[in-house]
């Protein structure tokens, strides 16, 4: 392997140094190949004597634990010979030497011949000092465990690495290999060298044709070769062919040697040659070596003159010669040459040479190789021996991806040019899908075709309207190759779908760069809506095919959320750059109506469950989208136009409708998100029919503060009714399952009607047109109401007898001052709250209702045995007198002070003549 790895390391060290630097390239070539293959050499070695070694280790481990387990127990004292005198009885067991036979040392079984040294330890020579025995006097042997042999480890990547190298350069013919490659490089570099430096001084007919005359003799030599030594042959026979291909371009092109029409006519019976070669002989190397050849000739004898049409000819020559060998033979590499060398190539021309006026000239070359590597796919298909033509998807997909970006550059970008080449490719492959349907093994090609044909005919709207083709090809493309990778079980070809997504995405955020204040700023008609729907759908698209595999877990929910994340931005752009500020709120909740309606309609046909997941989120934003209406002051669809039930509130009815609507389809099969999601469309009904109502009242009527807030908690507390009494009609359209969340949806409702309760204690209560009346206007006629519902709710939770009536007291003690206070704001117009607190009136009106609120707590609590509520009245009876003492004695010179007086003392009077004394416990009963 050294002087192979010199010779290579001298003849690249050669061709990387400069001309006079060539001698130092040479031998410092040679000396690092050379040290490359000494130490790949010793590596190799010392492996080998590790292995070994390791092996010796484990027959030595094996014997010692044989011996051990083969050792002679020591004999009992009964059993001492003759003439020994017994140990005495008192005599320790530390002052005898004995060794026990399984601390006797044992040498390992020799290798070589695997007997077992005796067990015997020799005698001392003569005059010597005995050998200590192996363990200290009297200290038990220590137990011998057998060693367990290491487990053979696999090679490391080095060692991979090493093989293959060694291989490559030591199986098969290796000297082929390497004189093949090295003569293709030699020829190439000597042609152009030579030339440049002028030292051939024969014509260059001669010297081309001395050159072609070897390479032709090489040829038949390999032919003759080929049946002994096939190996050999083939090698031989590809690299002449690639040679005569250099000679003649080279004639060609860069000296003028020969005319264009006879180089061409070489050219073609060299490929046409080489393919039947290949062909008879079944070489697919043959023929990838000829054809990389014949590719690399312009490339490496290139003048820099850029004449496209003779090398795009001739690039066309050779792509139909690999199209008359996938006729026959199903050679997918050589089929990728052809692909990579003639797109790359007219890529880096068109980089380098193309300008506008070249167009008629090149697009037919582009369209000639466009169809060839759509035909190549189907052959390829055609002559496999699968039942289902197993299909390339490299270049079914590659083709459009990489030919149509080429069209896109030749075109400049024009959009209708590009929407009219979109629909030619699809109607391209809607008849490759039509024709392959027909054909049971071409079952898989058909799908794809017509996939395709659908991208490009689907792609061909947003390129009409604005340039986004990048982004939404390479989306499309993208979703083709996972569901071809998933469907063939190529994971290089579903990863290369996904990560063509991922540069859809990036092509997107480029394209934010572009902007054309036209036809793009329609609402969702333009490029930017469009680009973002594909990219969506893309996502979508992928999640779903993955999660039919059945086989991931992680990366379905990913492309999930990254589906919804374009869904989501393709409104949120939508609805920020098109629409009204003020309609922006119910813009939004027209979105999240609409998301939900398509999630609950494609969630039971697709057979997707994790759909659910859009529908469950879109009804969670619908009551935040309600409120920001209202803070946004986009309030007008509650009903502030002056039409009526027209414009934007009847659509928040539309989408409220059609979220409650939508949650059925969480039934089948049922979601865990179900509860929330019914409860947050619940949620929204309430707040958008509640404040209507409140809105209505004002606005449209003109009615006082006090209706606005019993209007705007109705909707609450019918939907807290129907829950309560009638769970069919309040649990719809999820009737069925509404049991299960009922007692959270009614402490959701309990907690925002209590909310609403404590909010109306703080209004002063206008009953305008009405005259106020206490107790009969709205507000307080609702506050009461809801007190009751408070008493009747907390009987039902099943309390201790009294702590109902206890956690109820405070409240209708806080209403009654309440009352107190807004009926002296209402009838002796005095100030609302704070200052109304600082009126005589108002204490007195306090003191007064406190103490009948004691009064009656303290007699309903005797007269029915509730001890915990006669101590509550007695608190707040205690609470009175101390307010008498400390506020109400302030106010003893006028009437209102003498009333407070006067009516405590009159109550206390009557409850001591009902009730003198706290009812006794039970204990005290007992």
């Amino acid at each position: 392997m050294a002087w192979i790895l010199g010779i290579l390391g001298a003849f690249f060290g050669w061709l990387a140094m400069a001309a006079d630097e060539e001698v130092f390239g040479l031998f410092g070539g040679a000396l690092a190949g050379a040290l490359l293959g000494l130490a790949i050499r010793q590596y190799s070695r010392l492996r080998t004597v590790e292995a070994r070694l390791a092996r010796l280790e484990g027959r030595a481990a094996a014997t010692a634990a044989q011996a051990t387990h083969a050792g002679v127990s020591p004999r009992p004292a009964e059993a001492a010979p003759a003439g020994t005198s017994p140990m005495p009885a008192g005599t320790p067991a530390a002052t005898v030497p004995v060794t026990p036979a399984a601390a006797t040392p044992v040498a390992p079984t020799t290798p070589a011949t695997g007997a077992r040294p005796p067990t015997m330890p020799a005698s001392p020579a003569p005059g010597a000092s005995p050998a200590p025995p192996p363990y200290p006097t009297g200290a038990p042997a220590a137990a011998s465990h057998p060693a367990t042999p290491r487990p053979p480890t696999g090679p490391s990547a080095l060692d991979r690495l090493t093989a293959l190298v060694r291989n490559w350069l030591f199986e098969g013919n290796v000297p082929v290999k390497i004189g093949v490659l090295v003569l293709m490089f030699g020829v190439a570099s000597g042609l152009k060298y030579a030339a440049d430096a002028g030292w051939l001084v024969v014509p260059i007919e001669l010297r081309l044709a001395g050159i072609a005359a070897a390479a032709i003799a090489g040829l038949v030599w390999g032919l003759r070769s080929a049946p002994q030594r096939p190996a050999f042959g083939l090698s031989l026979q590809g690299g002449a062919i690639g040679v005569l291909l250099l000679v003649v371009f080279a004639a060609f092109r860069y000296y003028g040697v020969i005319g264009a029409g006879p180089a061409f006519a070489i050219v073609l019976v060299l490929v046409a040659g080489a393919s039947v070669l290949a062909v008879r002989q079944n070489a697919v190397a043959l023929a990838v070596l000829g054809f990389i050849g014949g590719y690399l000739a312009p490339v490496l004898i290139s003048t820099g003159g850029g004449n496209h049409i003779a090398l795009f000819s001739y690039y066309a020559l050779l792509n139909a010669a690999v199209f008359g060998i996938a006729w026959f033979r199903p050679w997918r590499a050589l089929n990728l040459v052809g692909f990579v060398f003639t797109f790359v190539i007219g890529t880096l021309w068109g980089a380098t040479y193309y300008r506008p006026e070249l167009f008629a000239t090149v697009e037919p070359f582009l369209v000639l190789f466009f169809l060839f590597y759509v035909a190549i796919p189907v052959l390829y298909a055609l002559a496999g021996r699968e039942a289902n033509g197993k299909v390339d998807g490299t270049l079914l997909f590659g083709t459009p991806l990489v030919a149509f970006p080429l069209q896109v550059a030749l075109l400049d970008g024009e959009r209708m040019p590009l929407a009219v080449s979109a629909v030619a490719v699809a109607v391209v492959y809607a008849l490759l899908g039509t024709w392959a349907v027909r054909n049971p093994r071409l079952r898989t090609l058909a799908q794809s075709a017509a996939a395709l044909g659908v991208v490009f005919a689907t792609l061909a709207i947003p390129l009409a309207l604005e340039a986004r083709w990048t982004s939404a090809a390479w989306a499309l493309q993208g979703l083709g190759m996972v569901w071809l990778g998933l469907r063939q079980q190529r994971p290089l070809t579903r990863w290369a779908g996904l990560a063509l997504q991922g540069l859809a995405a990036c092509a997107w955020l480029v394209s934010l760069l572009d902007r054309h204040p036209d036809i793009g700023d329609r609402l969702l008609v333009n490029g930017h809506a469009l680009n973002l729907l594909l990219l969506s759908l893309a996502a979508f698209g992928s999640g779903w095919l993955h999660d039919r595999a059945g086989r991931f877990r992680v990366l379905p929910i990913l492309l999930f959320i990254g589906g919804l994340f374009w869904w989501s931005l393709l409104g949120l752009r939508e609805i920020l750059v098109n629409l009204d500020p003020d309609s922006i709120a119910t813009a939004f909740g027209g979105f999240a109506a609409i998301t939900a309606v398509l999630a609950a309609l494609l969630r039971r046909p697709m057979a997707w469950p994790r759909l659910g997941w859009a529908l469950a989120l879109a009804c969670l934003l619908l009551p935040l989208l309600a409120l920001a209406a209202l803070e946004s002051g986009s309030w007008r669809w509650l009903g502030v136009p002056a039409h009526w039930f027209g414009g934007e509130e009847r659509l928040w009815w539309l989408w409220i409708a059609a979220g409650l609507a939508s949650t059925r389809a969480l039934l089948q099969p049922r979601s865990r998100l179900l509860p929330a999601a019914h409860i947050a469309v619940l949620l929204a009904l309430m707040f958008g029919a509640g404040l209507s109502l409140a809105r209505w009242a004002e606005y449209r009527f003109g009615l006082g503060t006090g209706w606005w807030l019993p209007l705007a908690l109705a909707p609450g507390a019918a939907l807290a009714a129907l829950a309560a009494l009638r769970p069919n009609i309040g649990g719809w359209p999820v009737a069925a399952e509404f049991p299960a969340w009922r007692t959270v949806w009614l402490g959701i409702l309990a907690g925002l009607l209590g909310l609403g309760w404590l909010v109306g204690l703080l209004d002063r209560g206008d009953s305008d047109p009405l005259p106020w009346l206490p107790l009969f206007n709205p507000l307080e006629l609702m506050l009461l109401a809801g007190l009751m519902a408070a008493l009747v709710a907390l009987r039902r939770l099943s309390l201790p007898r009294g702590i109902p009536g206890l956690l109820w007291g405070p409240l209708a003690t806080l209403l009654l001052s309440v009352l107190a206070l807004r009926a002296c704001h209402q009838l002796a117009d005095l100030p609302w709250l704070p200052r109304l607190l600082g009126e005589r009136l108002a204490q007195a009106a306090l003191t007064i209702g406190w103490c009948l609120a004691g009064v009656s707590a303290w007699v309903i609590g005797s007269r029915r045995q509730l001890r915990p509520v006669w101590w509550l009245g007695a608190g707040l009876l205690v609470l009175v007198l101390i307010k008498l003492l400390a506020v109400d004695r302030l106010f003893l010179g006028n009437l209102t002070g003498i009333a407070s007086f006067l009516a405590v003392g009159l109550l206390l009077v009557i409850v001591g003549r009902l009730a003198p004394t706290p009812p006794r416990s039970s204990e005290e009963t007992t």
